[in-house]
């Protein structure tokens, strides 16, 4: 299992980003970039990975558009019946548009925080923790109670498993990860009879995966490979880790951001879209068609109606990605295959390092104190 780990990372490198190539299930994810780009205005033709690459951000877009170019043609051609209102209500407006997009501004930044802050737990605390679990328990292990490969394998494969149910359960659906299951034994982190014991009763798969590695330890400590009920008590802690971890992710998926929050922030944003494109729209018609438009005001009506609600899409669609770093099956999904392909080389690494301890550790010279 652990040489599998060794193979030649598949990274494949482009002018901003680097991807991993999932060989899995296919799904090139982004675990670099460069930063260097991002700061120079290069970044203006970045789009790979970028929410600029998102279709429904130009549908977005188109629509806005077209309600802008609606409302003007509807006052240029009605320049003179419209002209007494529009003058009258012009400052009123501009004012509902503008107080409307600072609330709307204020809120996706609160969103926004909200949405990184909950990714980034997911990725250290929940992640973090199997990924730490895993490699705590394999230096421990073999240092403390026993080098069995079959056993410290385990430890890592399930620690494994435990990480890509996840991903399966996301990206498939609850439904269907009963029977997505033997794709973990098609891809050599467990056996055929360790998938049919998790299919027999296929609950809470994640987290309960990690009852397997307490057995192990519990095991060790009734056979006396583990000597102390200290030690014995310090390992069990390590694989609650990493069942906290799995829980942690379990807990924070299964519990969105409250949806009346999201649901309003998307209707103010929405509605301020609109509201500014069609009162945007009649002033610029209304100003062309009574010849009072000037380059500089067109320029900036137009800058503001299409660059504004192009932010606040932005953002709406890039918290859509974070909330969901497991299943969105996009690039910038977590990359499953690069992380559990590290937690066992990680593992490995442990082991492999106990076998070749330096001559100074293997001369059995006893210490002196102090």
């Amino acid at each position: 299992m652990a040489s599998a780990a060794k193979e030649t990372t598949p990274i494949a490198q482009s002018l901003a980003v680097t991807t991993y190539k999932d060989d899995l299930e296919g799904v090139d994810t982004i675990v670099d970039y460069d930063l260097t780009r991002t700061a120079t205005m290069k970044d203006l033709f970045t789009f790979q990975g970028t929410v600029m690459s998102t279709p429904i951000l130009w549908i977005e877009q188109v629509i806005v558009l077209a309600v802008f170019v609606l409302a003007a043609l509807g006052a240029y051609f009605y320049a003179r019946s419209v002209s007494e209102h529009l003058t009258e209500s012009k400052s009123s407006l501009t004012s509902f548009t503008s107080l409307m997009s600072g609330l709307a501004a204020f809120l996706l930044g609160f969103y926004t925080s909200l949405s990184v802050g909950r990714w980034w737990r997911l990725r250290t605390s929940g992640i973090g923790n199997i990924w730490s679990a895993c490699s705590q328990l394999s230096l421990l292990i073999s240092q403390m109670a026993t080098r069995d490969e079959k056993i410290l394998s385990a430890v890592r494969r399930y620690s494994r498993a435990s990480l890509m149910i996840i991903f399966l359960k996301r990206r498939h659906g609850a439904e269907e990860l009963k029977s997505r299951l033997g794709s973990l034994s098609d891809w050599g982190v467990l056996t055929e009879d360790e998938v049919e014991k998790l299919r027999a009763y296929n609950n809470n798969l994640a987290e309960s995966i990690w009852t397997w590695n307490v057995n192990i330890v519990t095991q060790l400590y009734q056979q006396g490979l583990i000597k102390t009920e200290w030690q014995y008590t310090y390992i069990l802690e390590r694989a609650m880790l990493g069942r906290s971890g799995a829980a942690l992710i379990g807990a924070q998926m299964g519990t969105p951001i409250p949806f009346q929050y999201v649901h309003l922030l998307s209707f103010l944003v929405k509605l301020h879209n609109l509201m500014l494109a069609l009162v945007f729209g009649a002033f610029f018609g209304y100003d062309l068609g009574s010849g009072t438009m000037n380059v500089v005001e067109a320029v900036q009506v137009i800058g503001r109606v299409m660059l504004v609600p192009f932010l606040y899409n932005s953002l709406l669609i890039i918290n859509e990605t974070l909330a969901d770093p497991f299943g969105s099956m996009s690039m910038n999904d977590f990359p499953m295959t690069k992380y559990e392909k590290g937690i066992e080389s990680d593992g490995a690494s442990y082991v492999e390092a106990g076998a070749n301890l330096p001559d100074l550790l293997t001369s059995k010279r006893k210490l002196e104190g102090v």
